[in-house]
């Protein structure tokens, strides 16, 4: 058996909106005794408040979760301004919290911390949620998969705070925290498949990175970034640019044929370096990408298509989403279709998710894991 109960609500009172939560969980679960949970949540709610509820109604029972931009949910569709809860239950499946702190001084060590005592039990997931302000999420990726090896998937999404960028949280039992990762680790009788996608296609030649730093690219094939990028869009620079030229980059790293992307977050027009929202790789191969509003919402559907079409038993229990913020951006009052397209995909298989300031997860159905940007992701979880 492997259950879930999802609840969800846009009640601006936090007492009243956990409460709603827990009670339509309950009722699914009809008196059924859940293992872990995940709670994601607005920004300006009383977390505090809010777990302890839970706690208080599950005693002991593994929470994670954190803040977000977008609450969706196979109850509510998408939201803002909401919360929305995951619960799992099941006899076949083990599912153990853990934490790590302080991510952004040492995410090495943080992440290492937050792999939980699996008594020998081989992981087949982890879904994490992680801070995002002052942290490279592919530090939080590579910390996690060297701690539990190549082979174990790695999904989940780094904490927003509605645009404000000042602090986000994340949840663990009942504590509320910043600067921290948290992850739920699933064991046993377990199948799992993935799926991502973009809508942004590269276009272009594609070219070398020769020269980064961290997050910073300077050359590409021996000349400045902003050389390989005034091909294409003349001298603008990436803040001037918008529309299906938004100056993302499609990064293919030696030895995969997928790729991921990067947006950009600044550029150095003295040295011509650009800084992008997540590390880039030297020796990676770097293409221009170009979108529009329907591309970006078929992505929803791509991806869901794909963890489908490779999962290996007969039907998933529960699917888990992860959508990136700035696609809210792009799609502006249109992001409420992304999850409609999601949803007449899924049809009424349960599912929770939320936009977030980073995405995690495998290019391909699993194994080594990426971090994103710009992305609608998914995995498919079951146990036949």
């Amino acid at each position: 058996m492997f259950k879930v109960a999802v609840g969800h609500s846009i009640d601006p009172d936090s007492s009243m909106a956990i409460d709603e939560a827990l009670g339509q969980c309950q009722q699914q679960l009809a008196g059924i005794v859940p293992q872990a949970g995940l709670l994601l949540s607005a920004v300006d709610f009383d977390h505090g408040l809010i777990l302890r509820k839970i706690q208080a109604t599950f005693p002991g029972m593994a929470l994670i979760g954190g803040t977000t931009v977008g609450e969706m949910s196979s109850v509510l569709d998408f939201q803002e301004d909401s919360l929305s809860l995951m619960l799992f239950a099941s006899d076949e499946v083990t599912i153990q919290s853990g934490l790590g702190t302080r991510v952004s001084q040492d995410a090495i060590a943080a992440t290492r911390q937050a792999i939980p005592d699996l008594n020998g039990r081989p992981a087949k997931l982890c879904y994490t949620v992680g801070e995002s302000l002052g942290v490279d999420g592919v530090d939080i990726v590579n910390g996690l998969q060297a701690a539990l090896g190549e082979d174990v998937t790695i999904f989940g999404g780094l904490t927003g705070d509605d645009w404000k960028f000042k602090q986000t949280y994340q949840f663990f039992g009942d504590q509320v925290l910043s600067d921290a990762v948290t992850t739920l680790v699933f064991s046993g009788n377990l199948m799992i498949s993935c799926g991502v996608a973009t809508g942004l296609r590269p276009i272009g030649r594609k070219g070398i990175v020769t020269k980064s730093q961290g997050n910073t690219v300077h050359t590409i094939d021996n000349q400045s970034v902003k050389h390989f990028y005034a091909q294409y869009m003349g001298d603008s620079s990436i803040a001037d640019v918008g529309g299906a030229w938004g100056g993302s980059v499609a990064v293919f790293e030696p030895g995969e044929e997928n790729f991921y992307v990067r947006g950009p977050n600044s550029q150095d027009e003295a040295s011509g370096s650009i800084d992008y929202f997540g590390q880039v790789p030297e020796q990676a191969h770097i293409q221009l990408t170009e979108s529009n509003t329907e591309s970006l919402l078929n992505a929803a559907s791509q991806a869901l298509k794909r963890a489908q079409a490779d999962y290996q038993g007969t039907s998933p229990s529960v699917a888990l989403i992860v959508s990136c913020a700035a696609r809210m951006k792009s799609l502006g009052t249109r992001t409420r279709e992304e999850y409609a397209v999601a949803q007449s995909v899924l049809g009424k298989l349960p599912n929770i998710g939320f936009h977030a300031y980073g995405e995690i997860c495998p290019l391909g159905t699993t194994g080594k894991s990426f971090y994103h940007n710009e992305t609608f992701t998914t995995v498919l979880l079951g146990t036949h």
